[in-house]
């Protein structure tokens, strides 16, 4: 006869709630200028470069140049994230809807996801220009590299570079030894970018990185590229748009995050946890 576990035999279950793997913090808020803000959205004006003439003749009428002025604005949405429990779930469930459990928790790496998406998805959509903010300017070609059926390559790290170093963007430049300077430079990718650099023999070798990449078992700092992963970035058939600029490039705001617990009487005094936070994000420099 097959020996048989007895009905009376107990199961054991964790006290406290583990929350599955997830982005808990925000991988990008160091290479982004945070601005705060009354109101739906504000402006920022800016100027272009003024050229000086030289000076040829003695007594002569001065020669006035107006400046070039344009405008980009940033505006903030709401967004929220909303649970609903039933009266009997606060001890059926343990901790799960206390102001520290799980629930409100997962809700603050919400939050931060949520803030990377919406600096990625700026640094790539259209950006409202103008002195009232109604055009709608998109993100130009120039500023693009082609995908061209390979993965990140060496070669793409270097056209982008020469991008950011040509832009004259405060924060491109390279420091005396190869690294970027405070102003900082990032480039937002997924896994498999890293894993496409790491086939590339110039990447590995030592004599090219001094990250030993092989060693560490990714890349973290290649060509004064600071590499964040947001597995989020829009994919659109096999191709993936990936981001990189130099701290000043992108700005942001923020509202505070907001987290209530209510017991709705007219759902049977069912329970709701709801978080609201505000965000926007727009590209200040192209």
């Amino acid at each position: 006869m097959a020996d048989t576990i007895p009905e009376h035999y107990t199961t054991e279950f964790s006290e406290n709630w583990q929350p599955r793997a997830q982005q808990t913090s925000s991988r990008l808020s160091e290479f982004v200028d945070w601005k705060t803000h009354n109101g739906e959205r504000k402006r920022f004006d800016r100027t272009a470069a003024q050229t000086s003439r030289r000076k040829n003749e003695r007594k002569a009428a001065t020669l006035a140049v107006n400046p070039t002025l344009d405008f980009r604005w940033i505006s903030r949405y709401t967004l929220e994230l909303v649970n609903d429990l039933d009266e009997d779930d606060d001890e059926n469930l343990g901790e799960l809807i206390l102001p520290t459990g799980r629930w409100t928790k997962d809700h603050l790496s919400a939050y931060a996801r949520d803030m990377d998406d919406v600096v990625c998805s700026a640094a790539l959509g259209t950006v409202l220009t103008g002195e009232d903010g109604e055009t709608q300017t998109a993100f130009s070609a120039t500023y693009q590299i082609a995908a061209g059926g390979t993965g990140l390559t060496v070669a793409k790290l270097q056209l982008a570079n020469g991008i950011l170093v040509d832009a004259d963007l405060e924060g491109a430049e390279l420091s005396s030894d190869g690294k970027p300077n405070a102003s900082g430079r990032v480039i937002v990718c997924t896994a498999q970018q890293i894993t496409n650099l790491l086939t590339d023999p110039q990447v590995t070798s030592s004599d090219y990185n001094t990250v030993k990449a092989l060693v560490a078992g990714t890349v973290d700092t290649y060509m004064g590229f600071t590499f964040r992963i947001n597995k989020r970035l829009t994919k659109a058939s096999t191709t993936r748009s990936c981001v990189a600029w130099a701290k000043g490039a992108m700005i942001s705001s923020k509202g505070r995050m907001t987290s209530r617990i209510a017991t709705i009487h007219t759902q049977s005094d069912a329970i709701q946890v709801r978080s609201t936070w505000r965000l926007g994000a727009a590209r200040l420099h192209d």
